[in-house]
């Protein structure tokens, strides 16, 4: 039973209230959701280790809430750990690069053959894989936005009025 609470302690700490904070912070939903988009969406690139540099550039030239972006990546990077596969898959599918196999045996066996061999088709087949989560990656992510802004709309509080009073006449901003 401790260890249980332990764990939820853990998750309402670590998780919920970053996220609870984020949503109090007076950011519109449209804001929002695109930061959760594009959090998400650069959380998933099959390419370990350059999704905190991406997801900073690009929150950043789109003026959303960067570390908005960045926690979204990483509660999104089990994700890129499961789909980095599929995403160099259907990259080898996209280019037509059959010949490249991805067991663990076949892996190995490239390596023990010729590893220079091994590390340039590997990379290949990871460039593959970039370039299909790219192409993907606008068309997801614009399903992505449309589906959370309605939602967003629901969740966040409406903004309040506030009356300014300017030389005689009353204006409500």
């Amino acid at each position: 039973m401790a260890a249980y609470q332990v764990i939820t302690d853990f998750l309402k700490r670590r998780l919920l209230q970053p996220v609870s904070n984020l949503l109090r912070q007076g950011m519109t939903p449209r804001s929002l959701s695109a930061t959760v988009v594009v959090g998400s969406v650069i959380g998933v690139v099959p390419a370990i280790g350059i999704t905190t540099l991406l997801s900073t550039a690009v929150a950043a030239r789109f003026k959303l809430n960067i570390a908005a972006t960045v926690l979204v990546s990483y509660l999104v990077q089990p994700l890129q750990l499961l789909l980095a596969i599929p995403f160099i898959r259907l990259g080898i599918s996209f280019f037509g690069l059959g010949e490249l196999r991805l067991s663990i045996a076949e892996i190995q066996a490239m390596f023990k053959a010729d590893w220079l061999d091994a590390i340039s088709k590997l990379w290949l087949a990871n460039l593959a894989g970039i370039a299909a989560w790219a192409i993907l990656s606008i068309p997801v992510g614009a399903v992505l936005y449309f589906m959370l802004l309605p939602i967003f709309r629901q969740v966040l509080p409406k903004p309040k009025m506030v009356a300014v009073a300017t030389e005689g006449v009353t204006q409500e901003v």
